[in-house]
């Protein structure tokens, strides 16, 4: 994937109809738009957080006057040049002289604006990162699985810096949309069926920005018609996802079919949400089993609702039960969980200091480590702030 996001300026499709089309083959993810220099500048750049490639057309003088602008109130972003129209080389000189790190002519081919796209990143010192993959299911039907899928999801790019999306596979209706407030025109249904399903763009095209950092593609949520994607179609999103993000986190169906093994073969790491309980175990046990029959590694298991007190559930006997190590504990947040769903958010966003977002934010935390993606030094947490002013255990 390409690792700045872009912000386009003053490029409204019909001018460059090429420009959309050209960002998503070249896995470059839409930040934002602004239909001129003005719109984008009256933002606080502070909310831009991390770097991004400003795209500015620039048709005139007057307007790389606009783009150097643009480049002054973000320093240390590169601006990319769409030059439209006939300009001599003393007027492309100033255009470059305003700030263009690259000028691409307007209409431009594909290959010539792929290139300037990796000549930025050598400029800016910035180097493509390999995605990770992360599967995230419940063993059996409730068991929290998609409310954990979206709270890591949530917590990777604050950790990382990486973007990441957030991908529904279920076969009917999904739950993602109302769960993060979102409407977007397109869902998994229009990715993964029709000829040639999926494609590059129609996957660019699907996401539904939950900030610069946060994408989401959700599930069918205007129909209770199921999905008949062709063979093979998941497998192939997910790989079509590692072009276009840093971090894909999977939202999985207990739905254990040969489609189910077919993509979580192609993640780095799958976690499985149980609770409790002996179907959860026992469910636990059987996929796993199922796992290590197919040659996949074992999981990370995550006992959601946790409660220490139940003696024969113990995080011990469970890790003792089926035979790994790898079993973390999410301690019960119900008021948290039911505020974050009737407003639209990930847990840590309405409870940043329960002791779910807690032990999801330790989870998320050794998911990076051990699939080799690295950290960033994060501000504290508000959890981290109150334990120390409290002097609370961590």
């Amino acid at each position: 994937m390409y690792p700045l996001p872009a912000v386009l300026v003053n490029c409204p499709p019909t001018a460059v109809p090429d420009l959309r089309p050209g960002l998503a083959e070249n896995a470059v993810t839409i930040a934002a738009e602004h239909p001129s220099a003005d719109a984008l500048l009256a933002q606080s750049p502070a909310q831009f957080g991390a770097r991004h490639i400003f795209v500015v057309r620039v048709g005139s003088l007057d307007e790389a006057e606009q783009m150097s602008r643009v480049g002054s109130a973000f320093p240390g972003n590169p601006v990319l040049a769409l030059v439209e129209g006939d300009y001599d080389p003393a007027a492309l000189f100033h255009v470059n002289r305003r700030g263009a790190a690259q000028l691409v002519p307007v209409p431009f081919t594909r290959d010539d604006f792929g290139a300037a796209l990796e000549r930025i990143l050598v400029q800016f010192g910035v180097q493509k990162s390999q995605c990770r993959v992360i599967a995230v299911g419940g063993v059996v039907e409730g068991a929290g699985a998609t409310t954990t899928a979206i709270n890591l999801a949530a917590e990777f790019p604050a950790l990382s810096g990486a973007p990441c999306v957030l991908t529904e596979f279920a076969r009917g209706l999904g739950r993602l949309s109302g769960l993060l407030n979102l409407a977007p025109p397109l869902t998994t249904a229009d990715v993964l069926t029709g000829p040639g399903a999926p494609d590059l763009v129609t996957v660019q095209s699907a996401l539904a920005h939950v900030n610069d950092r946060f994408s989401v593609l959700v599930g069918p949520y205007r129909s209770l018609d199921p999905i008949r994607p062709g063979a093979g179609a998941g497998a192939k999103l997910v790989r079509l996802l590692r072009q276009v993000a840093g971090i894909a986190v999977l939202d999985m169906p207990a739905a254990f079919d040969a489609e189910y093994f077919e993509i979580v073969r192609e993640a780095d790491r799958l976690v499985l949400v149980l609770r409790q309980d002996v179907p959860s175990v026992q469910a636990a046990k059987l996929l796993i089993e199922g796992l290590r029959e197919r040659n996949l590694p074992d999981p990370v298991l995550l006992v959601n609702e946790y409660e220490p007190g139940r003696d024969q559930f113990t995080l011990a006997r469970i890790r003792e039960r089926l035979g790994t190590n790898s079993v973390y504990a999410v301690h019960p947040d119900a008021s948290g969980v039911r505020a974050a769903a009737n407003e639209g958010k990930p847990l840590g966003a309405v409870h940043p200091t329960g002791h779910a977002t807690r032990d999801l934010h330790h989870v998320a935390v050794e998911l990076l480590r051990t699939t080799g993606v690295p950290l960033q030094e994060t501000r504290p947490t508000m959890w981290k702030w109150v334990r120390e002013k409290f002097g609370l255990g961590a």
